[in-house]
């Protein structure tokens, strides 16, 4: 009986380790969702950012300047960044 009730724990133990596991997997998974939602809007950003450098009047210099800017702005930190 006791080497049964041993049994029991070991896999219920067994058990909430696979179960913080999976939490710490879900976890990670939706932070590189995350990640990659900001990909994807960054992208759309640069895109937008071509399109509009059809109209820009000026110097390469001051369109990387002004585009530096804009960026700094609309910027959204990620973790410790």
């Amino acid at each position: 009986m006791f080497s049964l009730i041993k049994k029991l724990l070991s896999r219920g133990r067994s058990f909430d380790a696979v179960c913080d596991r999976l939490d710490k997997v879900e976890a990670q998974l939706e932070r590189y969702e995350r990640l990659a939602d900001e990909n994807e809007s960054l992208w759309q950003y640069l895109d937008e950012q071509k399109e509009m450098d059809a109209v820009f009047v000026g110097n390469a210099d001051e369109f990387a300047e002004e585009f530096s800017d804009i960026m700094v702005r609309n910027m959204k930190t990620q973790g410790d960044a």
